[in-house]
């Protein structure tokens, strides 16, 4: 298998440490040299299984599946006769060659009843703390098939930087014996990612993650406040929504303390104009809505748990009620993470993407004044400051989401370095 690495992604590649820790930029190529040392590891030693973890398996069906569907297409095997990717049995079976046990770190109680030599964990640092040190200790318990020539059993960790957490632990704090922290660029990939792809990072994320995520350093990302990119003077606007201007509203659901956002958008640029905070419940907000804003046309993005029963109404939900007031609904299945809606307010912020009438919406701005992040790293919200945000936070994310790096790179033949 010749494959073409970068010089960081040779380094990791070659690495005979017992724990490896890739931590590297957006684009860098972490999971493909993962992926790469993996199916050389499987094809040199037939006969030993190896396990590749991800925090949900929507990351293990959405890439892992397809970056070795086209790794082992690109050595000639066909699918279903050479091997077979076994999707409820989160298994990738390979003729010949054993198999690879694809698993979740979301439950560590449920890393059991199986044995492998290596085992390969990516995306490490979405883990909290705790979950992640319970993890390591899990995967390394099941890392015991003996190689036929001594090999060690290897741990490797893969990841984007997400501020000092558990992977700055093991392998810079307090590193783990024998380990080898290697820290990859966006950079040192450039020439495999598309043109303009790194001035796209630059020009989506806040300045205060560049570091980590173009460079792989670890950086303070939860400290002090949570939208420390916020100015009420360069953020403010004086506009206001025009008789029938369309409204966006950004709802967060809680008893006895609705919060909502009123947006408009003008020339593709949000802004917040109005506020409904702490009202009983939906169908209060509804009627709030509907006495101030009649004859407009109403957009609302909500908290996706409105999904649930209402605490109204037992038998409707938050969003069915909204939609049978009238109101077009737009809610994803699930709430985006914290981190990424965070991360495009932040970013609207600092790019002059995102105005607040500061006059008008005085509780969402004292809100983005004064949360801070709590002593684990989460958004506080036992100051009541997150009801506003997090309002707010729903429309922009849904409307303007920071993009992920996705991408995956198929095996190239050539020689085994490119420098």
């Amino acid at each position: 298998m010749e494959i073409n690495l970068t010089d960081p992604q040779s380094e990791a590649f070659m690495s005979e440490a017992t724990y490896v820790g890739v931590v590297a930029g957006f684009g860098s190529g972490k999971t493909h040299v993962a992926s790469t040392r993996l199916m050389a590891t499987k094809l040199k030693y037939p006969s030993i299984d190896l396990a590749y973890l991800a925090p949900t398996y929507a990351l293990i069906r959405d890439i892992f599946y397809p970056n070795m569907h086209n790794m082992l297409q690109e050595m000639g095997m066909v699918p279903n006769k050479d091997y077979s990717i076994n999707k409820s049995e989160h298994n990738i079976y390979i003729g010949g060659y054993g198999q690879i046990y694809c698993r979740t770190m979301d439950n560590p109680d449920l890393i059991v009843g199986w044995q492998v030599g290596d085992a390969f964990m990516d995306e490490f640092d979405l883990l909290p703390d705790d979950k992640a040190t319970k993890v390591m200790q899990k995967v390394s318990a099941r890392c015991r098939q003996k190689f036929p020539d001594g090999k060690k059993n290897q741990k490797y960790v893969t990841t984007t930087p997400e501020g000092f957490k558990a992977t700055y632990k093991f392998f810079k704090k307090e590193p783990l014996a024998d380990s080898h922290l290697i820290q990859m660029s966006t950079y040192s990939n450039e020439k495999n990612l598309p043109a303009g792809y790194i001035e796209m990072l630059r020009d989506q994320y806040p300045s205060q993650l560049i570091e980590a995520y173009l460079n792989g350093v670890f950086t303070n990302l939860t400290s002090g406040s949570v939208y420390p990119t916020f100015d009420r003077s360069r953020n403010n606007t004086h506009y206001v929504a025009h008789p029938r201007e369309a409204i966006h509203i950004g709802m967060d659901f809680n008893v006895y303390n609705m919060a909502s956002i009123v947006h408009i958008i003008r020339q593709g640029i949000p802004y917040a104009v109005d506020e409904f905070i702490g009202l009983r419940d939906t169908p209060d907000m509804i009627d709030a809505i509907k006495m101030f804003y009649k004859g407009h046309h109403v957009t609302v993005y909500p908290d996706a748990s409105g999904k649930g029963t209402s605490s109204k109404s037992a038998s409707l939900s938050d969003i069915v009620l909204l939609k049978k007031a009238g109101f077009l609904v737009k809610a994803k299945s699930k709430n985006p993470f914290i981190k990424d809606r965070v991360i495009s307010m932040n970013s609207a912020f600092e790019k002059n993407r995102y105005y607040v009438n500061v006059a008008r919406c005085p509780q969402y701005t004292e809100c983005l004044e004064q949360q801070v992040y709590d002593d684990y790293g989460m958004p506080d919200k036992k100051a009541g400051y997150d009801h506003a945000p997090d309002g707010g936070g729903y429309f922009i994310n849904f409307m303007w989401p920071v993009l992920k790096s996705n991408l995956t790179k198929q095996i190239i033949r050539g020689v085994t370095n490119v420098k």
